[in-house]
């Protein structure tokens, strides 16, 4: 962890400072090391360069090993790896500006969150236009994020669960939050505790599956209900073995079809854990009930995609 992130992060149980005691640096990079907060007495290891900042991992377990082994199967190259979701790097780079309505210049000098970074392929490339990037996962194969974005100057990967963020308010320009709520038990609640991360003036990008028109995968998890109780190595095999079906399908409707790779990446994500789905109304109205403006739908299929601008604060 680099320390001038220092300067952002707080106790994620209470939200209070924390004291930082470290035991072995390298450069400006905290290597190991634990916070201790000054307020609840809470303490969280650094290892490896990571912030290990999780309150409570029981009620999330599940969900931080399943995304653990599906990140570890990516780098294993048993999942794509020249894209993600189906997207080349620089696919999602251009989605990410669109998404959020701004520019690579925008981007220079500012803070982002990458809530829910995942392989954290997007929050490296976000750097290089010189924000400062921080990438929150749950996931249980933390390590393998960071070592991919090290080389990375001002980022850093922090293990964190969305639902408790260790981020006092008002920490950050852009907050970026792409297909996670969806699998959080309080999706609304969270939304409430992201939002509150942003900066007057800042803008918030939140992404869903689309209750009207989801996609086939997430039709299929809904009718097969239990596929998050198959165990990870089962449902792994299973979705390598629908894999082709679906590469055919797509071939025989004439449509562009995705790689072997990438369709068990789609089936996995879809069905490892528990997830919601959400309307477009329904997440407008989480925006104008947080007061945001300029909200704005950001058109695309199968996902609901909404960002506002959080209003300056006022006086009185």
């Amino acid at each position: 962890m680099k320390r001038e992130t220092l300067s952002i992060i707080c106790c994620p149980n209470c939200r209070h400072e924390i004291t930082l005691h470290e035991s072995k640096m390298l450069d400006n990079e905290i290597i190991n090391g634990f916070f201790k907060c000054r307020e609840c007495g809470k303490s969280f290891t650094i290892l490896n360069g990571v912030p290990r900042m999780v309150v409570n991992m029981g009620s999330s377990e599940d969900l931080a090993k399943s995304w653990g082994y599906e990140w570890t199967k990516i780098a294993e190259g048993k999942l794509e790896t020249d894209t993600y979701y189906g997207g080349t790097e620089s696919e999602e780079l251009a989605g990410f500006f669109n998404y959020l309505g701004i520019s690579a210049d925008d981007l220079k000098g500012k803070k982002v969150l990458d809530a829910g970074c995942g392989c954290g392929r997007l929050t490296k490339a976000i750097s290089k236009y010189g924000a400062q990037v921080i990438g929150i996962d749950i996931a249980t194969s933390i390590e393998r994020i960071i070592n991919y974005s090290r080389p990375e100057p001002n980022v850093d990967i922090i293990q964190a669960d969305i639902m408790t963020p260790p981020f006092p308010d008002a920490s950050f320009d852009y907050v970026f939050c792409k297909l996670a709520l969806n699998f959080v038990p309080r999706p609304e609640e969270t939304f409430k505790t992201i939002s509150r991360l942003v900066k007057p003036e800042g803008r918030l990008f939140i992404s869903l599956p689309d209750k009207a028109d989801p996609a086939f995968t997430l039709r299929l998890k809904e009718q097969l209900r239990i596929t998050h109780r198959i165990p990870k190595w089962l449902l792994f095999n299973i979705c390598w073995g629908l894999a082709p079906v679906l590469w055919l399908g797509r071939k025989l409707s004439r449509k562009p079809a995705d790689s072997l790779r990438t369709n068990v990446f789609l089936l996995f994500t879809a069905w490892h854990s528990k997830f919601t789905l959400h309307t477009r109304e329904e997440v407008i109205t989480w925006f104008k009930e947080d007061n945001f403006k300029e909200i704005m739908v950001v058109p695309d299929t199968h996902t609901v995609n909404v960002r506002g601008t959080k209003p300056s604060l006022t006086l009185g």
